[in-house]
C-alpha cells in the first residue's frame, strides 16, 4: 500500500513528460539527459556530429553518379537525422514516468550549458568539415555548358596542386569564390584571336560540335559549341562561342611566377582573367588565392549532368 502511494508521488503527468520530451526539439538526447540516461543522452548528442561527417566525408569519397543515388542520398541523410530524433523521443518518454534523483547535470542548469555547448559545437562543426569537403553552387553561366547557373558541385578543398592547364579551379577573390578553367601557368605567353587561345605562340585548335541555347542578362540565344583542348590537358573540354566580342582579341601576356591564367568556358560571358579586376575581372590569379578543386556535380535541373567528373 505504501509502495504505490510512493510510485504516485513519483510518477510524472502526461503534461510533465511531454515538456521533458520536448527538450529532445532543443537538441537531441536533451530529454534523456534530464531524466537521467546520460550513457544514452551522450550517444543521442554527438549522432549529429557522426552524421555530419557521413555526409561530408561520404560525399568526397563515394561520388553521387546519377539522378536516383542523389535522391537516395538525401533519403538516407534525413532518415538518419529523422531517426536520431524518433529515438531520443521515444526513449524519454518511456523513461520519463517516474522521476528519478537529480543530478547536476539533469538540471536546468547543467542542461542549459549542455545544450549551449553541443549546439557552438555544431555551428564548429560544419565549417571544420569544410575543410576537407564543401558543396558549392554556381552563380552564374561563366562555365557553361560545363556548369550551368544553379548546378550544385562538391569541391576537394585539400587540393593545392599540381596546376596544369585544363584544370578547374576555385578561388579567392575580393567578392567571394570564383570558379575558372586554368588555362596558363607561369611563364607562359597567352593572347587570345577570334575568341580563340593563343598560348606559346600556337593556336589551340577548337573543333565545332553543333549549336546549344544559353541564357545571360539579355535572355536566352543560339552559341557555337566548341571542343578545345589545351596543351597537356587530358581530355578536351567544351566552350560556347556566342559570336564576336570584346573579349575575342587580347593582347599578349606573360604569366608571372605564382600566378594562373583562368578562362571562363563561356567565353563571351565570363570576366576571368582578360579582364583586370578594377572592370570586375580576376586579372592574374595568385596560386595562394586557390582554395580547391571542383570534383563532380551532384545536382543539376539538367538530371544527366549528376555525377559529371570536374577533376578529369
Amino acid at each position: 500500500m505504501n509502495e504505490s502511494r510512493h510510485d504516485q508521488t513519483r510518477r510524472r503527468s502526461y503534461l510533465a513528460r511531454a515538456g521533458i520530451t520536448a527538450l529532445n526539439l532543443i537538441t537531441p538526447g536533451l530529454g534523456l539527459l534530464r531524466v537521467g540516461n546520460w550513457r544514452s543522452g551522450v550517444l543521442v548528442l554527438f549522432a549529429p556530429f557522426a552524421v555530419l561527417a557521413l555526409m561530408t566525408f561520404g560525399m568526397g569519397h563515394f561520388p553521387i553518379t546519377s539522378y536516383g543515388r542523389a535522391i537516395f542520398a538525401l533519403i538516407v541523410v534525413f532518415g538518419l537525422l529523422a531517426s536520431i530524433y524518433v529515438v531520443a523521443v521515444v526513449l524519454t518518454w518511456r523513461e520519463s514516468r517516474f522521476r528519478s534523483p537529480a543530478r547536476g547535470w539533469s538540471r536546468w542548469y547543467g542542461l542549459t550549458m549542455i545544450a549551449i555547448v553541443v549546439l557552438f559545437l555544431l555551428q564548429l562543426a560544419q565549417p571544420l568539415m569544410h575543410h576537407f569537403y564543401k558543396p558549392f553552387y554556381a552563380p552564374s553561366e561563366s562555365m557553361a555548358p560545363t556548369i550551368a547557373k544553379d548546378d550544385k558541385l562538391i569541391a576537394d578543398m585539400t587540393w593545392r596542386g599540381p596546376f596544369r592547364r585544363g584544370e578547374i579551379v576555385l578561388f579567392n577573390t575580393p567578392s567571394g569564390v570564383r570558379i575558372s578553367r586554368i588555362a596558363a601557368i607561369p611563364g607562359d605567353r597567352i593572347a587570345m584571336h577570334d575568341g580563340a587561345p593563343i598560348l606559346n605562340g600556337k593556336v589551340v585548335v577548337q573543333s565545332p560540335q553543333g549549336r546549344a541555347t544559353i541564357m545571360d542578362y539579355q535572355g536566352s540565344h543560339s552559341a557555337t559549341l566548341l571542343a578545345e583542348r589545351l596543351p597537356g590537358e587530358l581530355s578536351s573540354h567544351r566552350v560556347l562561342d556566342a559570336g564576336p566580342s570584346e573579349l575575342d582579341d587580347t593582347q599578349e601576356m606573360v604569366v608571372p611566377p605564382a600566378h594562373l591564367f583562368v578562362l571562363g568556358d563561356n567565353r563571351d560571358n565570363s570576366a576571368d582573367s582578360r579582364v583586370s579586376p578594377d572592370l570586375a575581372g580576376v586579372g592574374m590569379v595568385p596560386m595562394t588565392a586557390i582554395v580547391g578543386r571542383p570534383m563532380y556535380i551532384h545536382w543539376s535541373n539538367d538530371h544527366a549532368k549528376i555525377g559529371t567528373r570536374l577533376d578529369r
